[in-house]
């Protein structure tokens, strides 16, 4: 009688057992039907951790903060120098288009490039030393050009290998020049620095931008007028004008051997 109540309750058992197990079999074979992701989720839930993991380690960024810093700074530096190798190519691109332009001059023209070696204010007031001299046949009389065709000095004194130029703006040189549309005659000062100054009378229209040129010296442009002051209690007004050049960034001359 035991055995009896002993074997029902195992046989009670296994068929809960087999209950549940179709019911559990039934409910994923719906959640496989209804909701094909749910489990892809579940599985990525739980190994996204590990993923998250393994990717910080194969990229580094479980680094400590000074391996980070330095890092930073290696980048820094590696962009700084990126920065000033750009600025290099540009300035040579830059002298290389200056110096085909110049030298495309003086094979037209008995003109010589010459390199300038000092300027101001490395150099005398209003002069200049070029890399030629004697050995160019450079002389006393050899006129000094910048680019664009654009007279700014002579050559004062001659080496073997150097020469020293004297820009024709130094305080007090004079020059004759005619201003303007009307080309109003009248006397250029040297003012050193590459500027010049000349009286006219009040009547002459001359503004800033009107260009300057002396006969004597070439028919080129000699300067850009940059201003004009006027006194109403004076009948003449002051122009101002210079080379349409800086003189302060000058890096290449053509010199006029022949001095014209």
């Amino acid at each position: 009688m035991t055995y009896l109540q002993a074997n029902n309750r195992s046989n009670k058992r296994q068929k809960r057992t087999i209950l549940v197990s179709g019911i559990v079999v039934l409910i994923i074979a719906a959640l496989i039907f209804w909701t094909p992701h749910f489990f892809p989720s579940i599985f990525n839930t739980i190994v996204r951790p590990f993923w998250r993991m393994e990717f910080s380690l194969q990229s580094g960024s479980l680094r400590s903060p000074t391996q980070l810093l330095n890092e930073n700074e290696n980048l820094k530096q590696q962009l700084a120098d990126a920065q000033v190798r750009m600025q290099t190519i540009q300035a040579t691109e830059t002298e290389n288009a200056e110096l085909k332009a110049m030298l495309g001059r003086a094979s037209t023209t008995p003109r010589i490039l010459a390199a300038v070696l000092k300027r101001p204010p490395f150099s005398g007031y209003d002069e200049i030393i070029i890399d030629a001299g004697l050995d160019k046949g450079f002389s006393t009389t050899s006129l000094v050009y910048a680019s664009g065709n654009i007279l700014i000095g002579k050559v004062s004194d001659v080496l073997g290998e150097t020469s020293k130029v004297t820009l024709f703006s130094s305080p007090g040189q004079k020059y004759d020049v005619l201003i303007g549309a009307e080309h109003a005659p009248a006397v250029a000062v040297g003012r050193g620095g590459g500027q010049y100054e000349a009286q006219l009378s009040r009547d002459v229209k001359v503004v800033e931008g009107d260009v300057v040129v002396s006969p004597s010296l070439n028919d080129k442009a000699f300067g850009i007028v940059t201003g004009v002051l006027s006194d109403p209690a004076q009948p003449f007004e002051t122009v101002l004008f210079a080379p349409p050049v800086n003189v302060y960034q000058l890096r290449w001359v053509l010199v006029n051997v022949k001095g014209k």
